[in-house]
This record gives C-alpha cells, sequence and structure tokens, in this order.
C-alpha cells in the first residue's frame, strides 16, 4: 500500500470561495503533495497560488481527510490537510494542472461539491469562516 499527504485551502473573498475543476471535471478545492522538507502550510499555500494564481494567507487549520484511490493499478490511501485562508490577491486563472478555477457564491458552491470530505472540510470551513469574519 502506497501512502500519500498533501494540503490544500479553503480561501474566501467577498462571500464567495474558489474552487477547481479537476481533470475528470469535478469541482473541489485546491490542494497538492506535500514536497520534501515542506510544512503542510506551505504546500496549501503554494497549491493554492499554483492551481489558481490566487494567494491566499492562512487563517487557521481546518482539518485533514482521508481516502483510497487507484494510480496505475496500486491502492493509495491520502491524507489531506486543509486551512482556512483569506484573499490576498490575485484572479483566478487555471494552471495547466487544473481545468478551471473560480469564485463561487457560498450556497452555490454547497452544491457543486461532489465528495464527502470535501463537503464535510467546507461545512466546517464555513464556521470557522463566520468565527474569524471572513
Amino acid at each position: 500500500m502506497k501512502r500519500e499527504f498533501s494540503a490544500g485551502g479553503v480561501l474566501f473573498k467577498n462571500g464567495k470561495v474558489l474552487l477547481i475543476k479537476t481533470p475528470s471535471d469535478v469541482w473541489s478545492f485546491p490542494k497538492g503533495n506535500i514536497e520534501r522538507g515542506e510544512k503542510p502550510e506551505e504546500t496549501a499555500v503554494r497549491e493554492v497560488w499554483e492551481e489558481t494564481g490566487v494567494r491566499g494567507k492562512i487563517v487557521d487549520y481546518i482539518g485533514e481527510i482521508h481516502y483510497w484511490y487507484t494510480l496505475k493499478g496500486e491502492r493509495v490511501f491520502k491524507t489531506v490537510k486543509y486551512y482556512l485562508m483569506k484573499y490576498e490577491e490575485g484572479v483566478p486563472k487555471p494552471s495547466w494542472e487544473v481545468k478551471d478555477a473560480k469564485f463561487f457564491p457560498i450556497e452555490e458552491a454547497k452544491k457543486l461539491l461532489k465528495y464527502r470530505g470535501d463537503r464535510e472540510i467546507y461545512e466546517k470551513a464555513l464556521k470557522l469562516k463566520e468565527k474569524f469574519k471572513l
């Protein structure tokens, strides 16, 4: 069994949240693999920037999700740590890694998230968003 560790961000700006469209046409949060020597927080900020062209600043830790997937016939157990972020600068412009990147109104984003783990992280992020008045 292979293990992967990733980090990502749930970034808010003016009552909207930043989502990416994956190569498999699913809306999700920007995330990516933690590189050797990198802290999860650094990965989250870097991946949001690389995948969307938007810079964010971490406000708090949201939580982590775990899931299995298959890569080239091998089962992979993945852990993803998510961080609440506030907008700093930039306009969403998808990188070559994703099909699209854009801000969505909060309720619309809820309907777009297909993965259970994403929906759970989003609910936690919304509670933290209120706490930090983002």
